[in-house]
């Protein structure tokens, strides 16, 4: 239980179980990177885990095609990250609808952290799910986080359990601070229906499964009667904290960091045996300075964790989330968010004891110093509280993207539509398309029409609502980077296919990028040696060797036609708008065969 040096990357969650192809999913966060987003759709179709640390571009977008209309995640309005990558890509403008923004009622915050994976057999006559309850959003933060991996199938019953799951679901799309699509709020009510009938097969060791929303009527955590009791958590509040600790005759344990120790009152702390935080010395495997490598332990502590001992210590509690011990999340209620709880003997899964000792947490934890408080720099502090206001300012504010011919031939302006605010304690603030570089960010504070920002003239490949905004206050080491996804009017119809233009520049790519529609992933899945789909011929072509074009359109032809209607908007998009030197003359001669069959086929 709650073993360090048991690990998992971010994306293995999406790995199909034996015999099952990845179908759809629904996640949420608190933060989002859009890089890191990307990585999602790619991994399920490029098996990342193989160790391609640069996967073929064409890959990459054949990926998105495939997997982001499957995708939604839900973000908190304002948390979605400018991607720290060194060159922007046009391949950001199609997460736009993959991504929905939602708001939470009453002042507080979207905080959950959960994907509900759908998997299915390749004939589509079974399915299940997959639930993964993690504590960490979807960035690269390297902080030490926990998740929970989940599976289970669909019965006939609804079940008790997942009653407070479903409620979640199907309440995702009434968040949403924008217009959606029908087909993501037919996903999340689908979703819904189908985890209230899941039926989970639970970790080893574990008898009780129990789903929480903290404020929810109905759903709502209260912790047990204890007679130990442990918190991990790096946000703590006074009240919350004496709040547990009245829950239990003991608490032994608060595990949080450095500086939120040092506002706690020497009161709430004298109420733990214990307090403690990670070790700075604990970076590096060895615990010796030196070079940061590939096996580097995670810095920092992003963990929520509660546990509990009952019945006279013989069963342990679990319960793990999104949530922190602090107003916000527990008491006052006005984030949304989700825990789940675990209970077992402790003679099975552990105790407290277990996760201070030397095989769980203990050699990473010191002991806090209570006489050595962290000094706040009350200048830098204020900087921050002004960026985080002018942040939630420009959240709030209805704006939008207007996008039009622009002075020369295939280029488009870009407006930001939208009265900006005043930005009380900011100095400086630049607004710039996701898909460029922000060398070409506009500043939206000097500006005669505030409510009419010129974004500049860019071609229709870089045309997005992902916009990105900076706002800087008079502290130089405080800025605030973020992006917002807002509504579009007049994108241009030939944008998706100047998408696709920027990656398939010549007739060696358009062969390669038809392969991979031709390639069969229901067959491939995610294994990287059966040779078969379109990592086969990948790798033909890496080879050099002759692709059967006529053999593979054939067998398309009879066994999945829809791919030949792909494979003819792949032909009109790629001859959209410029003069048709990347199909090759003699695939065209051979594929007016095909359309014409098609067409006898379908009258």
């Amino acid at each position: 239980m709650l073993n360090p040096n048991s690990r998992s990357l971010y994306t293995s969650a999406l790995t199909p179980p034996p015999g099952m192809i990845f179908d759809e999913a629904i996640a949420t966060t608190f933060s989002m990177d859009p890089a890191l987003l990307l990585e999602a759709p790619v991994y399920l179709a490029l098996m990342v885990a193989d160790g391609q640390a640069d996967p073929d571009p064409l890959s990459v977008l054949e990926a998105i095609r495939r997997y982001s209309k499957r995708m939604t995640v839900y973000v908190q309005k304002g948390r979605i990250q400018v991607p720290q990558i060194a060159k922007p890509t046009p391949l950001f403008g199609l997460l736009e609808e993959m991504v929905v923004e939602v708001t939470a009622p009453g002042g507080g915050v979207f905080h959950p952290k959960i994907w509900a994976i759908r998997f299915i057999s390749p004939d589509q006559s079974s399915s299940m799910y997959r639930l993964v309850v993690l504590t960490r959003n979807m960035t690269t933060d390297q902080s030490w986080d926990l998740s929970l991996q989940l599976e289970g199938t669909i019965a006939g019953q609804k079940s008790n359990l997942n009653e407070p799951l479903a409620y979640f679901f199907k309440a995702l799309p009434d968040l949403s601070s924008g217009m959606t699509k029908s087909e993501r709020n037919e996903q999340s009510i689908r979703f819904a229906d189908e985890l209230h009938r899941v039926q989970w097969e639970l970790p080893d060791g574990f008898d009780e499964l129990t789903f929480y929303l903290p404020g929810t009527k109905g759903f709502d955590w209260e912790p047990p009667m204890a007679n130990r009791m442990a918190v991990i958590s790096p946000f703590c509040s006074d009240e919350t904290l004496r709040a547990l600790a009245k829950k239990s005759k003991a608490a032994d344990a608060l595990i949080s960091r450095p500086e939120s120790l040092s506002a706690l009152k020497k009161d709430t702390i004298d109420l733990f045996t214990q307090c403690l935080h990670l070790d700075d010395a604990a970076e590096t495997e060895d615990g010796e300075e030196g070079d940061v490598t590939e096996q580097q332990l995670a810095t920092g502590l992003h963990a929520k964790v509660y546990l509990f001992e009952t019945r006279n210590s013989d069963f342990t509690h679990v319960v793990m989330g999104s949530a922190n011990a602090t107003n916000a999340a527990l008491r006052a209620s006005k984030n949304i968010e989700i825990l789940v709880g675990l209970r077992g003997k402790k003679s099975k899964v552990g105790g407290i004891d277990e996760l201070l000792g030397a095989d769980g947490l203990g050699e990473y934890l010191i002991d806090f110093d209570a006489t050595k408080k962290i000094e706040t720099n009350s200048v830098r502090q204020e900087a921050e509280e002004s960026v985080e206001k002018a942040r939630s300012l420009i959240s709030d504010t209805a704006l939008s993207v207007d996008c039009n011919l622009g002075s020369k031939d295939g280029l488009w302006d870009l407006v930001l539509i939208g009265k900006i605010p005043s930005l009380k304690g900011i100095v400086s603030a630049y607004a710039w398309p996701i898909t460029i570089l922000s060398t070409f960010a506009v500043d939206i504070l000097d500006n005669d029409n505030h409510s009419m920002i010129n974004l500049g003239e860019f071609s229709a490949s870089s045309v997005t609502g992902l916009i990105a905004f900076e706002l800087k206050p008079k502290h130089p080491g405080v800025t605030a980077r973020f992006v917002l996804n807002l509504p579009v009017t007049g994108i241009p119809d030939e944008r998706n296919s100047a998408i696709l233009q920027t990656v398939i520049s010549n007739q060696d790519g358009f062969i390669r990028y038809l392969m991979l529609l031709l390639g069969d992933d229901s067959e491939s899945g995610l294994d990287p040696g059966n040779g078969s789909g379109f990592t086969k011929w990948l790798a033909q072509l890496a080879a050099g060797e002759d692709i059967p074009l006529l053999e593979e359109l054939t067998r398309a032809y009879s066994r999945h036609p829809q791919r030949l209607e792909e494979i003819s908007k792949l032909v009109r998009d790629l001859s959209q708008g410029k003069p048709n030197t990347i199909i090759p003359d003699d695939f065209l001669n051979l594929w007016n065969i095909f359309e014409t069959a098609i067409g006898g086929r379908d009258a």
